[in-house]
């Protein structure tokens, strides 16, 4: 059986106990923050909400400008932004929220203090007798509560733990995907071959023209140096875009690599610990899930990457015939990536 490659598909490993309604997350998400007035809790993905809605308007065909076409496309195939990690995101902060409301002190306080209480009573005497049964009933009660309270604490830390496993595993395989993206762009063959076919093109495109003008008139040898100029510019400037392109490219695909893989590495911590502590700590382990909150908040509201690329106009016939090659390759790239990929 082979492993399961998708990135961020359906999410197998869930407590069945705690399946979560679409309106239930949507009115946890709506709700205020106690600790943060005017602000919701569903704002803490925001930033990522946004991305999303940038990368499906560009899925859509609606992107502008070189940087935005390359960007995005690069996002879309690494699948870093996807609405499966935000699902995940948003299930996470409402387990771990409803974890940090379960009240297991109380009680626990309540049950030592009356045992105490039980111990140095008297049951020969009457007073004490009947305050002793009352006070056994009460520690009885809380002693309930305080196993359903402790069930609910593991079942929802047993479904955190599946969440953090599931992000963590898909960052895993984009690491791995950026991995053989970065190997394809990097291969010298690939982009030079194609660079050569691209060059090529100008050519015969130069001296299809000059055979247009031959069949009107004469060509001076004037215009024949002015071609040859044109065409070692035009070859020049196409090399050396292509260039700056596939290693804007690659960049990018290195940035993502070392982004994912920061993450990683810290849930991976946390997790560590978690395990070794094995639940004996209530409390610390709460400290933990609630780190690995910030650290998949941080992940999804930083997900924002800079790009650098040459900026070239489309006045002049040849900016024009730039910007066609400049495309045809990054179409020519951007179909490796995903052949590379599947």
């Amino acid at each position: 059986m082979t492993a399961d490659e998708t990135i961020f598909g359906l999410r197998f490993s869930t407590n069945g106990k705690l399946q979560l309604s679409i309106d239930g997350l949507k009115i946890f998400l709506d709700s205020p923050k106690k600790e943060n007035t005017g602000k919701l809790h569903g704002d803490d993905l925001a930033a990522y909400r946004d991305l999303l809605k940038a990368v499906e308007s560009f899925e859509h065909g609606k992107q502008e400008n070189f940087r935005d076409w390359m960007l995005f496309t690069v996002l879309d195939h690494s699948h870093l932004v996807k609405p499966a990690l935000k699902s995940a995101v948003e299930h996470y902060k409402y387990h771990f929220y409803h974890l940090s409301q379960l009240d297991l002190k109380k009680p626990s306080a309540f049950i030592k203090s009356a045992e105490e209480e039980i111990a140095r009573l008297n049951p020969k005497k009457k007073e004490e007798a009947a305050r002793k049964e009352r006070l056994e009933g009460m520690v009885e009660e809380r002693k309930q509560t305080l196993d359903a309270r402790t069930k609910h604490w593991l079942a929802l830390a047993e479904e955190l733990n599946y969440i953090i496993a599931y992000i963590r595993d898909n960052l895993a395989k984009i690491n791995k995907l950026s991995e053989k993206s970065i190997a394809i762009l990097e291969g010298e063959k690939i982009s030079r071959k194609k660079e050569s076919d691209l060059i090529e093109d100008i050519k015969t495109q130069f001296k299809e023209r000059l055979r247009g003008a031959l069949h009107q008139g004469t060509i001076t040898r004037e215009q024949l140096e002015t071609a040859k100029v044109e065409v070692a510019s035009l070859s020049k400037r196409t090399a050396d875009l292509i260039r700056l392109d596939v290693y804007t490219l690659t960049q990018l695909y290195v940035a993502i690599h070392e982004y994912c893989g920061k993450a990683c590495r810290e849930l991976d911590s946390r997790v560590d610990e978690i395990q070794n502590k094995k639940h004996a700590i209530f409390d610390e382990d709460l400290d933990l899930y609630e780190q690995i909150e910030k650290i998949l908040l941080l992940f999804t509201n930083d997900c924002h990457f800079e790009i650098q690329i040459a900026d070239i106009g489309t006045e002049t016939e040849h900016d024009r015939i730039l910007m066609d090659k400049r495309k045809e390759m990054l179409e020519h790239l951007f179909d490796l990536l995903r052949k590379g990929s599947s």
